[in-house]
């Protein structure tokens, strides 16, 4: 439960040593007024008594003036006594609130101590003023934040290692295809030159595997280091995809994969970086094929509108993703299969395609639906530029 604030306890201190020195002041200067004024009136009532003739009343006087020293003397010790009274009470209290302050500063010092030591185990526990109980609350807060931090940390590192293990794995694979092809070239073992085209195609589409790989690498450390450029330009949605499809297409191998667009007659124009919304269309497109496990892969792009702009869905007929993974297919590093046994990946694909839709001002999501489907949501450039042919 808490209690008051240290301002009030402060104000509440100040004010009990006021009133007890007052007390105290008050006390002892009307003990010592009254013995002294009963003192002084015995002895006026004495010497009055005592007056016969004009030497006693110069008597009197000369008396009457050393009881008025003695009283300023008096007067001035009560004084004295007084102020050593104050700074006795004052120190009294003083030293109550001082260690009342001190118990959650000792306490904080001493949480410091523990993370300096990097332990972060023990929270602290004080229960008092308001402003104490916040900066305790608020240094555990820190300290769990830390401990969380150290924590992401740590996989993030033990991410990055198996990362560099597996491209190092995925590197080696195409590279050692290359110089088996290379070596069967040079041993004759392609005689015709139908089999030697295959040994030089095969070898060809390796290189092409690792330029992905080196482009993705190449990529993420311009994403870490703040300098992936993107240039915003206006461009016409339904156009651009259309070329995309017809590239891809002339490059797929028959009977193994097939790729379809329904642009559903819109046209609009997005505000993004050519390059880069390529770049993500080109890492999905590379996910399915690696992760899509079926034969032929018919991938499926569908432009549509939503209340916020547009949506293009990039499905394939896959096997899709486990549920309990898809929260995580967008980290960085993150493998659907961490063995690596049976397929090749990073985890660098979509992690780049979450970090280029968010760069250019959209938005990325996955779901399974008869396969992995991933949908990007841009924003419209402009108002009233989206059209679909008299269709909606």
């Amino acid at each position: 439960m808490k209690q008051g604030s240290v301002k009030k306890r402060i104000f509440i201190s100040n004010a009990f040593m006021v009133l007890v020195s007052l007390l105290v002041f008050l006390a002892i200067n009307l003990v010592i007024i009254k013995g002294y004024s009963e003192a002084i009136e015995k002895e006026i009532r004495t010497s009055v008594e005592q007056i016969v003739d004009e030497d006693g009343l110069e008597d009197l006087i000369i008396d009457w003036t050393f009881q008025r020293n003695e009283f300023l003397l008096f007067f001035g010790l009560d004084g004295i006594l007084c102020i050593i009274v104050l700074v006795i009470i004052s120190q009294i209290f003083t030293k109550n609130l001082t260690n009342h302050i001190m118990e959650p500063l000792d306490a904080l010092s001493e949480g410091a101590k523990r993370i300096k030591g990097n332990d972060l185990s023990q929270d602290i526990t004080y229960t008092g003023d308001i402003e104490f109980e916040d900066v305790c609350d608020t240094f555990n807060d820190m300290q769990k934040h830390i401990l969380e931090e150290q924590e992401k940390n740590r996989k993030y590192e033990k991410a990055r290692t198996d990362m560099i293990a597996g491209i190092s794995h995925d590197l080696r694979t195409p590279l050692t295809a290359i110089r088996g092809t290379i070596k069967g070239l040079m041993d004759g073992i392609a005689s015709s030159p139908e089999k030697q085209n295959q040994f030089l195609q095969a070898a060809y589409r390796r290189t092409g595997d690792m330029d992905m790989l080196l482009n993705q690498l190449f990529y993420l450390s311009k994403m870490e280091t703040g300098n992936m450029p993107i240039s915003l330009q206006k461009l016409e949605i339904s156009e651009f995809l259309q070329n995309y499809v017809q590239a891809k297409q002339e490059l797929m191998e028959t009977g193994k994969e097939e790729m379809t667009l329904d642009t559903k007659g819109i046209k609009a124009d997005v505000l993004v970086d050519p390059e880069q919304l390529q770049r993500i269309f080109d890492n999905l497109l590379e996910n399915s094929r690696k992760y899509g496990e079926i034969i032929p892969l018919k991938i499926n792009i569908v432009l549509s509108k939503t209340p916020m702009g547009l949506s293009i869905c990039f499905k394939d007929n896959g096997v899709g993703v486990p549920e309990e993974k898809l929260p995580y297919i967008f980290e960085e590093f993150y493998r659907g299969d961490e063995s690596r046994n049976k397929k090749e990946g990073n985890g660098l694909g979509l992690y780049i395609v979450k970090y280029l839709a968010g760069a250019m001002g959209g938005s990325v999501r996955a779901e399974n639906a008869d396969g992995f489907e991933v949908c990007l949501k841009l924003p419209i450039s402009g108002k009233g530029e989206a059209e679909d042919n008299g269709k909606q």
